[in-house]
Order: structure tokens, then C-alpha cells, then sequence
């Protein structure tokens, strides 16, 4: 049996360390040049092959896979076409589609950063150059050499090999490889012995360089194109499962609290840091905090304790932080970066989040789950935060208050308008619900506004009773706004509006007050919201939400008050509003009887509201033809019909559709028709001149009925 064991250790071993490494790959756009990094262990071999349009990179690491998943979502330059790997362990191939060449380099001793740039690839050197390697094999040569005379090694080949080394020379040259730095003919020092390595051929003002000369190490090479990473903290550095053990708290507490302090009331640091550690693990933040103040050191652990403390007490993280970057990693890290920096990284791995989670104790689940499941519902990751709250639900019978909320939050993410109000209102009226319940009825608020609903009046006691209750706390703020809030949504606007002038002028009131401008504008008699909408200064009209603005200023037209509506749409600077104002310009010169001013002033702007504008000025300017014209484009024909009727157009012209006008028209032009005469017989003038005026009275009458039939259907309209 003891074999069997020591065997299945083993291959559990060998299988561990035959476990595939992956190495991670960026990517990024540059000026010029496209950027791969590969993430490489400290020490690790690697070579870059070029080939014509493409290149291969291989580590020297076993049965290495590359993750190239997310390279192309950040590459729009069309330098790099494919990556792939043909098998682990294998190469990376570059694919290129472009004329490019590849360059390469190691920054940090453990990123291999790729630079694909626009260039020409030059093929190998040919077998007849010679190889300046330790391993060269050099034929003895035909005659024999005098060690004094110490000649170059170029010597001992063919003169052909000055010829192609300076071809070489000139290639490189042309291709940016190296450069040529032409010096001025006379005496200059020698730089190197390299200079034997030169051919005798070669001008004296000529000086061969590398690009390379003027790189004074790689290890100092500053690479401000790459975002620096924060290492990832393993679980073997973090140690978090190790804080407590498996005895009760009391008990641990006692024994490191015996020896904490030492002879002249020195303080244990050891036992401090155990003694914070074991706090911080079931939840104390305050305990642990206060006994790393005693230690006195800023240690690596004492700092990842203080942030873990600061997390279990909704405190504020730090910058920078120990787990400021670590969202990405494959560690319990994951999670504390997620819970210290309060958002979601788009980089962020969810599934090493997930399982941190689930390893925690219950009691740290319940105590973290609310908070890790708002995190996820304001990313938009609603089905892991159900995977959260479902893992508090399977360690206890009945669920929290907060967990309530959170699924409240998940409902209305999710537009479940009735089960967000039902799951709230539950919270509201828990008896055992705690700080839950005021943050439930402040959030319950909150969607009424939103919603625009209507609340009730013993909704609007419970806050003003929680504001009172919870003044001295860090809710106590949010209560009150939550109770003018609920003030305004009963349209007591007097004792909200009191409320707001004596309150704080800081981010989170002049949301409030917004929100109350908003019913105001929306639900108040004209009287109070006249009282409110002219009252406010020019600097409260820059504050107000471009929504708001266009509001206020649309019932401020509406009721008459044109140029104070201007104002208000003058301070938001956006195209919108510009037009906005540009309309309301128009509104006022129009009331003033300057058509062709409120012309001009609608000349750019095309929405269908200028359009109704621009024919309202035509109308004024008595061009009926051109107020039809813009009528008819905006599918109006009736209005249309109208308009052409004014200005005297013929049955013909009229649209059929429009029988009324149509009528008029006919009425109209029969009117219009001047009477025959026949002045030669007398009394047969006189009988047709009677006739005519029966003809015209009667004409005159059918008009009016006409035109009263209009005008009731235009008020039924109105209606």
C-alpha cells in the first residue's frame, strides 16, 4: 500500500512538472511600428528567425504554449497577419502582411519585446563569407604566415571577401541596419582594435557604426511604449489560507496575545503581524490595523495584511497598493485587487476571481459576497454575480438582508422593474436587516425617481426618521439626500427646496438638486416652477445636466419666457444645444416680427422643428408658396394644403386628399370671377346682378362653414 502511494506521488509530480507553461502575449500600436512582448522567466533562452514576410520566435522552455487571444484586439495597422504555434513547445510564427522585417530584444531580463516595422528582408550571408565564430574553421593557407606580421583573419581569404563585406556594408546602410558616419578627412583617434577587422580598401574619412553603438546597455534602455506590469503575488506569497487555523478565535487570540509583549513593554513584531493576520481574517479590520501601528515597520506582509484590512472595512485602498495591477493574475490576488480597487479591469480574470471566492471561509463569503456581487453587476457580469450570491446561498438556510439587496441590484440590471421593488421593499421591512435596511429604502428612492413613480407617505417618514437616526454616521449624508429626494417625489417642492438651500454645494447635493429641478420642471404648477427656473444664477445654469437644461427650457417656452430659456440652453456646450438656442433665437424673433432674422438665424440647422419654424417665418413673411413647400417635405399635406390655399393656387394644385381646401379653392376662385354686365338691356342686368349677389351670399356662407369646420377640427387636435 506504501508503494502504491509513493508511486502515484510520483507520477502526480512528474505530471506537475510536465504541466504545459503559457506564456502570455501583448500586444500594441506605435508610430511606425507594431509591438509583440512575451512574458519569459528570468534566464530563459529564446531566438528570433527572420524569413521573407514573417518570422518565428522559440524559448527554451518545455512544451511551452503562447496565448496569443488577445493580441489582434488592440492591432489595427495590418503589419501583423497570423500568429500561431504548430504544436506545444514549438515556435511562434509571425506572419506579416506587409514589406516588414522584425527586430527583437530583451528589456528587464524577462520580456522579449518583438518590433515589427516596414522593411526590406535581406536574406543570410552566402556560404564564401567567412563566419567570425569561435567554432570557424579556417583552411590552412597556401603559404605560410609569419606570426609577427600579425594579419588580419580577412587575409586569409580571397580578396572576393573585401568586395562582399563591403556590399554588405552598403546594404545595411541602405536599409537603416547601419549607418555610415562620413568623418572629415585627418588624424582621429582609434576607437578599438577592431580596426585590423577592417578592410585596407576602406577610405580614412569613412567610420563604420551600429545602431547598436549608441545603446549604453539594454538593462537601462527606457521603453516608454510599455505600460509596466506589477508582478503577480502567488498564494504561496499572499499565505492567505495560513492566517488562521483550526482552533477556535478565542483561543488563537489568547495565545498570540500572551507574548505580545515583551520585557520594557517592546511589542513581538512576529506575533503582531500573526496576531493582525488572524484579525483580518475573520473581518477585523480596525483590530488589525491598530496592531500594525504598534509594530511600527512596513514590511511586505504588514502591508498586504493593512490592505486586507482596509478591504474587510470598506476603507479607502492606498496608492499605489499591493495589489494595485493584480486583477489579471492566476492567484487569490485576483480577488483582492478586484475588492481594493472597486471595478472590474478589462484585463481582469474572472474565473481566478471566482475560485479565490469560492475558497473562502463562509464567514467571508457572506461578509465580502454583497460587495464582490455590486462590483460585478456595475461591470455587467450579471451571471457571476448570481454565481457569487449562490455561493453564499449553499453555506446558510436562509439569506441575508444583504444578500436581498444584491439580488435586488441583479433585477434591476436586468430591467425586472416589480421584482427590484419587491426584493427592496422586503429589505425596507426586515426587522434584522441592520445598516441594510436605510440603504435599501435610499436605493428604493432612487427608483422611484428614476422610474418617475410616486411614493408613499410612510416611506417618506422612514426616511426623514433614518436622516435622524444615522446623522453622526457615514450614511447619515446619504439619508438626507435620500429624504429630500423623497420629499420632492411628493411634491412637497417648498420643504425640499428649504432643505436644499441650506445644504453642502458638493458633488453628491447638486446631483440632488438636479434630480428636484427635474420634478419641478416636470410635476409643479407653473407658479412654483416659474419661482424656481428664473431664480437660478448663470453659475447654476452651467451645472445643469444638458437633459435638465433642454427641459426647463422647453417649458419655459411653452409659458412665454423665450429669452430666459436662451440663456439656459447658452451655457451647454454641445452641438445639441447650440441648435437648441439657435431654435429658441428664432422663437423670439419671430414673437418680435422679424421673419427674415429668424431665417437666417435657422439657415443651418435641418431638424424637423427649425423646418416647422422656417415655415412658421415664411407664413409671417406672407410666403405661403415656400411654407407649403417646407410643409409638404415634412409629410404635413393638410398644413401644406393650407398654405397653398393662401396663396392663391389653383383646384388643380391643391393635393386631392385635402377635400376641404379643395372646396375653398373653388369657392374662392368663383368669388374672384368678375360679373358679365350687359349694360345695353337694363333691366336683364339688373336680374342677372341679383342673381349673382344669391350666388355670392351663398358662396360667402358655404366658405365660412368651410372654415368653421376647419377650425373645430384643428382645436380637436389641439384637444
Amino acid at each position: 500500500m506504501i508503494f502504491r502511494l509513493i508511486a502515484i506521488f510520483a507520477v502526480c509530480l512528474f505530471a506537475a512538472a510536465a504541466k504545459a507553461q503559457e506564456i502570455p502575449v501583448r500586444s500594441g500600436e506605435h508610430e511606425g511600428y507594431t509591438r509583440l512582448v512575451l512574458q519569459v522567466p528570468q534566464g530563459t533562452d529564446w531566438q528570433l528567425s527572420q524569413r521573407q514576410d514573417g518570422a518565428s520566435v522559440s524559448v527554451d522552455l518545455t512544451d511551452v504554449t503562447f496565448d496569443t487571444s488577445p493580441v489582434f484586439d488592440r492591432l489595427f495597422q495590418n503589419r501583423l497577419s497570423k500568429l500561431t504555434q504548430p504544436k506545444p513547445g514549438g515556435p511562434l510564427e509571425l506572419e506579416f502582411a506587409c514589406d516588414c522585417i522584425a527586430s527583437a530584444f530583451l528589456h528587464r531580463q524577462t520580456m522579449i519585446v518583438i518590433d515589427i516595422a516596414p522593411g526590406e528582408f535581406v536574406p543570410p550571408p552566402t556560404a564564401d563569407i567567412f563566419d567570425f565564430t569561435e567554432n570557424s574553421v579556417v583552411e590552412k593557407p597556401p603559404f605560410p604566415i609569419s606570426e609577427a606580421l600579425a594579419l588580419p583573419l580577412r587575409d586569409l581569404n580571397a580578396p572576393s571577401f573585401e568586395a562582399q563585406l563591403m556590399e554588405r556594408v552598403l546594404q545595411g546602410a541602405d536599409r537603416s541596419v547601419v549607418d555610415l558616419d562620413i568623418a572629415g578627412v585627418g588624424r582621429r583617434d582609434s576607437v578599438s582594435d577592431l580596426s585590423l577587422l577592417l578592410p585596407n580598401s576602406l577610405p580614412e574619412n569613412i567610420r563604420l557604426s551600429s545602431v547598436l553603438d549608441d545603446v549604453e546597455g539594454l538593462g537601462d534602455l527606457r521603453l516608454d511604449a510599455l505600460d509596466p506590469v506589477p508582478v503577480c503575488l502567488t498564494d504561496a506569497d499572499l499565505g492567505f489560507d495560513d492566517w488562521s487555523t483550526e482552533q477556535p478565535f478565542v483561543e488563537q487570540v489568547a495565545n498570540l496575545r500572551a507574548g505580545l509583549f515583551m520585557e520594557f513593554d517592546k511589542v513581538d513584531q512576529e506575533r503582531a503581524i500573526q496576531l493582525a493576520k488572524l484579525y483580518a481574517y475573520f473581518g477585523f479590520g480596525a483590530e488589525a490595523l491598530h496592531l500594525l501601528d504598534l509594530t511600527g515597520s512596513d514590511t511586505s506582509d504588514g502591508e498586504l495584511v493593512a490592505a486586507i484590512a482596509r478591504i474587510m472595512d470598506e476603507e479607502p485602498a492606498r496608492a499605489p497598493g499591493p495589489f494595485d495591477g493584480q486583477q489579471r493574475c492566476d492567484s487569490d490576488s485576483a480577488l483582492w485587487g478586484l475588492l481594493s480597487e472597486g471595478q472590474l479591469a478589462p484585463d481582469a480574470n474572472l474565473d481566478a476571481i471566482e475560485q479565490s471566492y469560492s475558497k473562502l471561509p463562509l464567514h467571508l463569503r457572506k461578509h465580502l459576497g454583497p460587495r464582490l456581487s455590486e462590483i460585478l453587476v456595475e461591470a455587467d457580469e450579471l451571471e457571476a454575480s448570481r454565481r457569487v450570491l449562490r455561493a453564499i446561498e449553499r453555506g446558510e438556510a436562509k439569506p441575508g438582508p444583504d444578500v436581498t439587496l444584491a439580488k435586488a441590484e441583479i433585477a434591476q440590471a436586468e430591467g425586472e422593474q416589480e421584482r427590484t421593488d419587491a426584493l427592496l421593499t422586503e429589505v425596507v421591512t426586515t426587522a434584522e436587516a441592520g445598516e441594510d435596511a436605510p440603504l435599501a429604502l435610499a436605493r428604493l428612492i432612487e427608483k422611484r425617481w428614476s422610474d418617475r413613480g410616486t411614493i408613499a407617505p410612510k416611506e417618506v417618514e422612514l426616511a426623514a426618521a433614518y436622516e435622524v437616526e444615522l446623522r453622526r454616521s457615514k450614511m447619515g449624508p446619504m439619508m438626507a439626500r435620500a429624504h429630500v429626494l423623497a420629499l420632492a417625489l411628493s411634491q412637497d417642492f417648498a420643504t425640499a427646496h428649504k432643505r436644499l438651500d441650506a445644504a453642502p454645494d458638493d458633488k453628491d447635493w447638486q446631483r440632488t438638486r438636479h434630480q428636484v429641478l427635474d420634478l419641478v420642471t416636470e410635476r409643479a404648477d407653473d407658479i412654483t416652477f416659474l419661482g424656481r427656473a428664473l431664480n437660478m444664477s448663470a453659475a447654476a445654469h452651467k451645472k445643469l445636466p444638458q437633459r435638465s437644461a433642454a427641459s426647463i427650457s422647453a417649458r419655459l417656452v411653452e409659458l412665454g419666457f423665450l429669452k430666459r430659456a436662451a440663456e439656459i440652453t447658452a451655457t451647454i456646450n454641445t452641438t445639441n444645444a447650440e441648435d437648441a438656442n439657435r431654435r429658441l433665437r428664432a422663437r423670439i424673433y419671430l414673437d418680435e416680427g422679424s421673419p427674415n432674422q429668424a431665417l437666417l438665424t435657422l439657415s443651418r440647422d435641418e431638424s424637423d422643428e427649425a423646418r416647422l419654424l422656417r415655415a412658421e417665418a415664411m407664413n409671417l413673411g406672407e410666403n405661403y408658396e415656400g411654407a407649403a413647400q417646407v410643409l409638404q417635405d415634412l409629410g404635413q399635406s393638410e398644413s401644406a394644403a393650407r398654405y397653398l390655399w393662401l396663396s392663391g393656387a389653383a383646384v388643380e394644385d391643391l393635393p386631392e386628399t385635402s377635400e376641404p381646401y379643395r372646396n375653398l379653392s373653388r369657392l374662392s376662385a368663383a368669388l374672384a370671377t368678375p360679373m358679365r354686365r350687359a349694360s345695353d338691356t337694363p333691366l336683364a342686368d339688373a336680374e342677372a346682378l341679383l342673381k349673382q349677389s344669391d350666388a355670392t351670399r351663398s358662396q360667402i356662407s358655404e366658405m365660412f362653414t368651410l372654415l368653421d369646420d376647419l377650425h373645430r377640427s384643428d382645436e380637436a387636435v389641439l384637444e
